[in-house]
């Protein structure tokens, strides 16, 4: 792997102040010198050599007007850790700072008579300074074209740029018609459809109006089960939050929301509850709260809720962000949001941490290897340099990611990968299955793994949340700048410290006070009750402070079931409705502790926290029609909610439910009418 690749913001830190660049002679602190993932300690061998700039002689066109475009080449510097190109107009005095690039070539726009310079940015390991070479002045001028026959356009939007057959000599320009065609009209009442996908136990997604090819996990929705028969109800802990911000972003965008986009126990847990914090030695606690069901008059809802233990000091981590550059990423709400992202979080690391930057598109490139965590403008600089384009090969940039996670390790600190992508997978692993074995093999190595969605119309949601829920970390999609805020620097020790690990829940109901019960959510978090006890089986993680609710809809018993043998009443049974028991490791031990709760059977006056997970759970269950929503719909949800506006979060649901009723609600209530 070239060096330059690997520590390209060495000199980001030092030189770089926006557009402006320190003296070459500018000496460093080596304390803030990140490690090459060689481990070489001559970081580069410098050599007085300059970029020597050249004509690109296959890609030049003319643009409307006096514009033009050709590929500016040079040729490489050893040593250089990045290159800035600078250009200026005959009638200027100054050059101005025009590209930041990791390559030898830039396709450059300039008018006729325009000079270019380049600057090799370079480190010097003898006298442990950063240098930079300025190469000679080039003259560009553009002379009388030749004309020739268009081929085809690049693109209909491409500003008139039309590509031509043969190749250009020095100097040699292209005139072009610069006739735009006119794009195809779309309908804007086109429905949003589900379509087999191509990977089994996914839904895709299109909409002709965005040319939608997003994919959904499907798991079957779970039914009542009886107490008496199956008395037992175990599954794995979801901190995930991705379907709900991602559902927001459809409705902000005025979309109808399709079933498969909707993950019940995400809407849940993207609230705050107000739960006991853990006693004595305890990493978690449990909650348990019983009240009538506001949709189902025949029921009652039990509430279970667990807590994390706050953070008591924040520990060292070594953060690997792991970008998609592929040419997907390429609008403002993924690879710029992304961006954006990233220098949120790095304003709150300190110089006791690394940071390491990895991308992929067609392969992968190390960006930053171990870097303090300090160096937020060096951070900066590169993460800008980034352009989205090519095939997506997450494969190797996963691999990639793992080798410096583990290069840089921690010990008992926080050692963690954050991918930051679409999902979109076409090259390399693809497959959900084959994602969950490659990421489940990695997890061992202590290395948690985070991911976070961006953008619309591509994201894959199914290989995102496969990914995050088998590499021991949490799946988050990111929609807006304020999203990023909330997960990476609000909630950071939630979002990546990690408190418990493999928390499990197991509900054991009475059959004399429960006649069926039906779990909400968490259909694809379903364990075998014999997994609770073995500590081999994976569940999930739980974040400093996180909680984590659960809903059960209960049918209480009208008396026991004659036909059982063993299972005879016991005097007074029927006062407990049910044993909660939650069982997690602490972070870095292989064996499980069990804690547990015993809910009384007499329902009381629904609490604010019962409340705010119900208008969650049932607005979700309406977006995916649930058959168990009861008399729900949109408008007594937004009754419903109507009543919580004491926090933050509340008042954005209570807007988003009332956009979405303003946008559908009459629609869906003449279809529960027809029906």
């Amino acid at each position: 792997m070239n060096n330059k690749k690997m520590i390209a913001a060495l000199t980001a830190a030092v030189l770089c102040t926006g557009m402006f660049c320190f003296p070459a002679s500018a000496k460093v602190d080596m304390d803030d010198l990140p490690t090459p993932i060689s481990g070489d300690k001559n970081i580069v061998t410098f050599q007085r050599t300059r970029p020597v700039l050249e004509w690109g002689g296959a890609d030049t066109v003319y643009n409307r007007g006096s514009r033009f475009r050709r590929h500016l080449e040079w040729s490489e510097v050893d040593g250089a850790l990045f290159y800035r190109v600078y250009s200026k107009a005959k009638s200027e005095k100054n050059y101005s700072l025009a590209y930041e690039t990791f390559d030898t070539s830039v396709l450059v726009e300039y008018y006729e008579d325009t000079y270019f310079k380049v600057q090799a940015v370079t480190y010097s390991a003898s006298d442990k300074q950063y240098k930079s070479l300025m190469s000679k002045a080039v003259k560009f001028k553009a002379t009388e074209p030749k004309k020739r026959e268009p081929i085809m356009p690049i693109s209909p939007y491409d500003d008139g740029v039309y590509a031509y057959e043969g190749s250009a000599d020095d100097g040699d320009e292209i005139i072009i018609d610069p006739v735009m065609e006119e794009a195809e009209a779309v309908s804007f009442n086109s429905p949003v459809m589900p379509v087999p996908a191509p990977s089994g136990g996914a839904v895709a997604v299109t909409d002709p109006q965005k040319n939608n090819t997003e994919e959904y996990g499907h798991a079957p929705e779970s039914g009542f089960k009886k107490a008496g028969l199956d008395p037992v109800s175990t599954f794995s802990v979801d901190v995930d939050t991705a379907s709900y911000t991602n559902v927001r972003r459809m409705i902000n965008d005025g979309q109808r929301v399709p079933e498969e986009a909707v993950r019940v126990e995400e809407f849940i847990n993207y609230f705050d509850y107000d739960y006991p914090v853990p006693e004595n030695d305890e990493n978690v606690s449990v909650y348990t709260e019983l009240a009538p069901c506001p949709w189902n008059d025949n029921a009652l809802l039990m509430m279970t809720g667990v807590k994390a233990k706050n953070a008591e000091t924040t520990p060292r981590s070594n953060f690997v962000f792991l970008i998609d550059v592929s040419g997907s990423m390429y609008s403002e709400d993924k690879l710029p949001l992304a961006v954006e992202s990233i220098n949120m979080l790095t304003k709150t690391l300190t110089q006791n941490d690394r940071i390491s930057i990895v991308t992929y598109s067609g392969e992968e490139r190390v960006v930053l290897a171990g870097g303090n965590g300090k160096m937020r403008q060096a951070v900066s600089v590169l993460t800008n340099i980034l352009e989205a384009d090519g095939v997506t090969n997450g494969e190797s940039g996963m691999k990639a990611a793992y080798e410096l996670a583990e290069k840089y390790y921690i010990e008992g600190g926080n050692n963690r990968i954050i991918l930051m992508t679409d999902g979109d997978l076409n090259v390399g692993i693809q497959s959900e299955d084959e994602l969950k074995e490659f990421i489940s093999e990695k997890r061992e190595s202590g290395v948690y793994f985070t991911v976070l969605g961006f953008g619309d119309g591509n994201i894959k949601d199914n290989k995102m949340e496969a990914l995050a829920d088998n590499g021991n970390g949490s799946y988050h999609y990111i929609d807006i700048p304020e999203e990023a805020q909330r997960v990476l620097v609000d909630e950071r020790e939630s979002t990546l410290f990690t408190q418990a690990c493999d928390v499990k829940i197991q509900v054991e109901f009475n059959p004399a006070a429960v006649g069926s019960y039906r779990l909400i959510g968490y259909d694809n978090r379903r364990l075998n009750n014999e997994d609770f006890t073995d500590d081999s089986k994976d569940a999930g993680e739980m974040g400093a402070g996180q909680n984590v609710t659960a809903l059960y809809e209960i049918i209480p018993a009208k008396g026991l079931t004659s036909a059982l043998k063993y299972q005879k009443p016991v005097p007074g049974s029927a006062k407990e409705l049910a044993t909660v028991k939650v069982r997690y490791k602490k972070p870095g031990e292989g064996t499980s502790r069990e804690i547990e709760a015993v809910v009384d059977s007499t329902p009381g006056e629904a609490s604010e926290n019962l409340l705010r997970a119900a208008s969650a759970a049932v607005f979700g269950m309406v977006l995916a029609d649930s058959e168990y929503k009861g008399n729900a719909d949109l408008y007594s949800v937004m009754e419903m909610q109507s009543a919580l506006y004491s926090r933050k979060k509340d008042k954005e649901f209570g807007e988003m439910i009332e956009k979405y009723v303003s946008l559908y609600g009459d629609i869906d209530k003449e279809s529960d009418e027809d029906e």
